[in-house]
């Protein structure tokens, strides 16, 4: 950790080293006086010195630099710029995943696990992925990679304090060699003891992001590499005894780590590292260029990652291992490889159109990659080449926009197909109306259809797995006062998840009588397996959304409503757990209060925020598998969080002073991330976020 902080530290000072940047006036395509692009004004000053010197230093004087230029662009050319403002919603975002949470229920240690309030398939991946789905949610895809363009050097810190030994830490520092290439660094590190026995998170994600154009403005290169590694301890959460302990509030127990947890060896690991390349060429000259494009491109992709479980203990709450009182030591890998070759028209009456065709070579495999020994008939890998068609439109006039997205396999053993629709009108007032469209055909993840354990009970091959296919409707109205309103219907066929299974006791005894043998549940012994569910599942959600001010307050209000059904369902099946669980009412409310203080040298925000969800059947967390399982045992819900916070902003730097879930100091311990985990206690946590500009 020493090495990381200091590792930080010189990525700080060398923002300063990098150089004083390139004024803004070079990136003005236009001038007070005279129209000239930076590309003539270089020609231009070879050929008069005199001139260009004189001319850089009218340009300077005449352009100023502004927030805007500091641009933030995606992979997909979707682009943002930095903001430095202090709102409600960078409150929400002041987390570990720098996210809004109000879908996602937080394990009671930092960026360990975390459980479903809701669900989106349309915006889950459409490939096939390794798996360990709990362990992702902090994990950084190649769309979500940033890259940056800046007239000068600039430099962000984001800190937070977390539970018992540790810290958040954030740093990106970006800048540029010439107006054509701008460069990233990114690292983030994050490392929290918790309350409870063997629960230590750890967090270490590195990246080095780049983008170039060429002086005709003709070729652009965009990349990047990425290394990044999520570790947790696993205690398997507390047993029954401490469950008791816990809810009945007892003092000598408000220690967490005096309750009994189930494991106090095992670990879990996901790592990845990537590498990745965008570049394209356009065909029309930079003069015809401003309103059409025709380029020609292509993108190229490496990654592997993993996921390993390991207990030195082997406990058996998981089953019987296949070789007794030996060590478990789990490790599943995937490796990737994709080419794409795209082309891409663009005029102002068509749109952008682009359409390409892609390779990807997958290998999901245990252990190490050349052993493919067959083990009791389970495979030691899957390995497979899709030829994948893309397809994607972007119109855009006056008020009205429109979108439309097309992926089809056309050869492979795996699915990955995809056709989606959006279209959005905004009017003169600033109210929009947004309708799309979506149908998914996709391959189940891989350890859905294959997967090797040092646990008898957890091996499983999986071939004949059907498609699941997924078809979303959604509307969206907006308006500036009265608030969002959003309706979203899924249709989920084949839905595929892990099931909590019984135990099945050893059929050839005859002294067991198989009737006689109830349910177990996993608190004793926990098996997991895939499952698809038989009927379709019919899952409806409703969010409404506002904000109201009065002079300096304001209330923030965030409403869903959900309702998951099947086919053939009855009056029985709603007392119990279905496939897919989610609570019928997700609400958060926050009362704030805004104003400049100190004669305006500090921007204040202080307030309340309330959570509740109603009571569902939660998905129990699986440490081996670093996913969840469906199960049928213990609702959780039906308890508030309310919080309470401080927060200020000088110049560029937002300070952020929160007390968490201060409701607990009433006594009512009947809080849980899931079964077995309890949710976080009350605790005061500090962070900032700290802009410099160069």
């Amino acid at each position: 950790m020493t090495q990381r902080f200091f590792f930080t530290l010189f990525l700080m000072s060398s923002s300063i080293t990098f150089g004083q940047g390139i004024p803004g006036a070079a990136y003005q395509k236009k001038y007070e006086n005279k129209k000239m692009t930076s590309l003539e004004l270089e020609r231009s000053s070879i050929q008069n010195p005199e001139k260009k010197k004189l001319k850089k230093k009218d340009s300077i004087q005449k352009d100023s630099i502004n927030i805007g230029m500091y641009a933030i662009y995606t992979v997909d050319r979707d682009s943002t710029y930095v903001d430095t403002t202090l709102t409600i919603q960078k409150e929400y975002k002041m987390n570990f995943l720098r996210k809004d949470y109000f879908e996602l229920l937080p394990f009671s240690n930092t960026g360990h696990a975390f459980n479903k309030l809701g669900y989106d398939f349309s915006t889950q991946s459409l490939l096939a992925s390794l798996g360990a789905r709990s362990k992702h949610s902090s994990y950084i895809e190649a769309p979500e990679s940033l890259y940056f363009q800046v007239p000068t050097p600039l430099t962000e810190l984001f800190y937070r304090t977390v539970f018992e030994q540790g810290r958040i830490a954030h740093t990106t520092i970006t800048a540029n060699i010439s107006p054509q290439f701008n460069f990233a660094f990114t690292y983030r590190g994050s490392r929290s003891l918790g309350k409870y026995v063997n629960f230590r998170s750890a967090y270490e994600r590195f990246q080095f992001s780049f983008k170039y154009q060429s002086l005709n403005t003709r070729y652009s290169l965009w990349g990047h590499y990425s290394n990044q590694s999520i570790e947790n301890q696993e205690n398997g959460g507390i047993d029954d005894e401490g469950i008791l302990l816990f809810e009945s509030g007892d003092p000598d127990f408000k220690d967490r780590s005096v309750l009994d947890v189930r494991f106090k060896s095992a670990e879990s690991l996901l790592a990845g590292k990537r590498s990745f390349i965008d570049h394209h060429w356009n065909i029309v000259p930079p003069k015809d260029s401003v309103r059409t494009k025709f380029i020609i491109g292509h993108r190229f992709l490496d990654e592997s990652r993993y996921y390993s479980y390991t207990d030195s203990d082997g406990s058996d709450h998981f089953g019987d291992l296949t070789i007794a009182f030996s060590n478990v030591n789990d490790l599943a890998k995937l490796t990737r490889t994709k080419n794409q070759v795209y082309t891409e028209f663009k005029t102002p009456y068509t749109g952008k159109l682009r359409a390409g065709i892609s390779s990807l070579q997958s290998n999901y495999f245990f252990g190490l990659e050349e052993d493919e020994v067959l083990s009791d008939s389970i495979p030691n890998q899957i390995k497979t080449t899709q030829i994948i068609l893309n397809g994607d439109w972007r119109f855009q006039w006056k008020g009205f926009s429109m979108q439309a997205n097309l992926q089809k396999s056309v050869s492979g053993s795996l699915l990955s197909d995809e056709i989606g629709i959006k279209a959005k009108y905004e009017f003169p007032n600033k109210t929009s109306f947004t309708a799309r469209a979506n149908f998914r055909n996709q391959t189940p993840d891989f350890n859905f259809q294959l997967y090797k354990s040092d646990y008898l009970n957890y091996n499983w091959h999986n071939p004949d797995l059907e498609n699941q296919n997924t078809t979303h409707f959604s509307v969206n109205f907006k308006h500036p006062w009265l608030g969002s309103l959003y309706a979203h219907y899924q249709l989920i066929s084949n839905y595929t998840y892990f099931n909590t299974t019984r135990f099945e006791p050893d059929h050839e005894d005859p002294d067991v009588d198989k009737e006689s043998i109830l349910y177990v549940p996993p608190s004793d012994i926990y098996l997991a397996a895939p499952e698809q569910a038989i009927n379709a599942q019919n899952y409806l959600k409703i969010r409404y959304t506002s904000e109201f001010k009065l002079g300096n307050f304001a209330m923030t209000n965030t409403a869903q409503y959900q309702k998951v059904t099947s086919e053939s369902e009855t009056s029985e099946d709603l007392k119990n757990s279905q496939p897919l669980n989610v609570p019928e009412w997700n609400l958060r409310t926050t009362l704030s209060f805004s104003r400049d203080i100190f004669k305006k040298a500090m921007y204040l925000q202080t307030g309340f925020t309330g959570h509740y969800f109603t009571k569902y059947f939660a998905d129990r967390y699986n440490p081996l598998l670093g996913d969840f399982t469906r199960q049928n045992d213990v609702l959780i819900g039906d308890f508030p969080r309310i919080d309470f916070f401080v927060n200020g902003k000088v110049q560029q730097t937002r300070l952020y002073l929160k007390a968490e879930h201060i409701n607990t100091l009433l006594e009512n311990y009947n809080y849980f991330s899931a079964p077995g985990y309890p949710y976080r206690d009350f605790v005061i946590r500090f962070g900032l976020v700290w802009n410099f500009f160069k």
